[in-house]
């Protein structure tokens, strides 16, 4: 059965039910990605040769998005970075109350 299934073209609506209704993206997609970040990085190492070291370091170029590929949300959903979000909001509605009460300018 998944050898018929794999058969199917990309936009088949069972490839798409078996992604949890994510489409899966074309081969000029994937080819599209793979040839920008090579451009760019290919364009990133030259102009680091060629420019002035006193200017400083130019920043690495981003990859090109690839909707196709989720990212972990162990990482995002994280217990430190839920407390850090928490811990920020709370100090944000601390200071708007004293910004409301006057104590702070």
């Amino acid at each position: 059965m998944a050898s018929l299934v794999s058969g199917l073209s990309p936009q088949a609506a069972t490839r798409t039910a078996l992604r949890d209704g994510l489409p899966e993206p074309t081969g000029q997609e994937v080819l599209l990605a793979d040839v920008f970040d090579a451009v760019t990085s290919l364009d990133f190492h030259f102009s680091s040769a060629n420019s002035d070291p006193k200017k400083g370091k130019l920043k690495p170029p981003k990859p090109y998005p690839r909707w196709w590929v989720t990212q972990s949300r162990a990482r995002k959903n994280s217990p430190e970075r839920v407390a850090k979000i928490e811990d920020a909001r709370r100090r944000k509605r601390e200071r708007e109350q004293a910004i409301a009460e006057g104590r702070i300018a």
